[in-house]
């Protein structure tokens, strides 16, 4: 498992500046997306300090070990079940696109199976690609949700 977070961290860390991010939502869609919107930290065996903050439709940042991302594109793709979302970054001058499957397991829970180097399923499996939980932190110091605004 060490060696998929590797792939993820080289995937991510990058000291490349990155281009406005490029963002598509499916069309009617905009309100789930806007229930993803905030601060989530992944949790379980994973979590090794990894977050991903959805900001806003053109702002999506992924953490992990102190360093961040900004995705330079993503695709949401809420028709299907579980959704499909696809997105990319730069590393080292040249961009990296990741596949996923995404799910709210509550209104605080996503189940998010990432894909490296394989194709994506259209369901979750424990087969291929790295199962990830993510849940969504409150700001401590309101106790309410953290949307990147201070």
């Amino acid at each position: 498992m060490k060696k998929l977070w590797i792939v993820i961290v080289s995937a991510f860390i990058s000291t490349a500046s990155f281009s406005q991010t490029q963002a598509s939502v499916t069309q009617g869609q905009s309100k789930k997306f806007q229930n993803m919107v905030g601060y989530w930290e992944i949790v379980g065996e994973q979590d090794a300090g990894g977050s991903l903050e959805i900001i806003d439709s053109s702002t999506i940042i992924l953490r992990f070990m102190g360093e961040e991302k900004k995705l330079v594109q993503y695709k949401l793709d809420f028709s299907k079940s579980p959704s499909w979302f696809d997105f990319s970054a730069q590393d080292s001058g040249s961009v990296i696109t990741i596949k996923s499957l995404l799910e709210f397991v509550n209104e605080d829970m996503l189940k998010w199976q990432v894909f490296f180097n394989e194709e994506r399923t259209a369901h979750f499996t424990s087969s291929k690609g790295e199962m990830l939980y993510l849940k969504r932190s409150r700001n401590k110091s309101n106790g309410a949700y953290y949307t990147g605004n201070k």
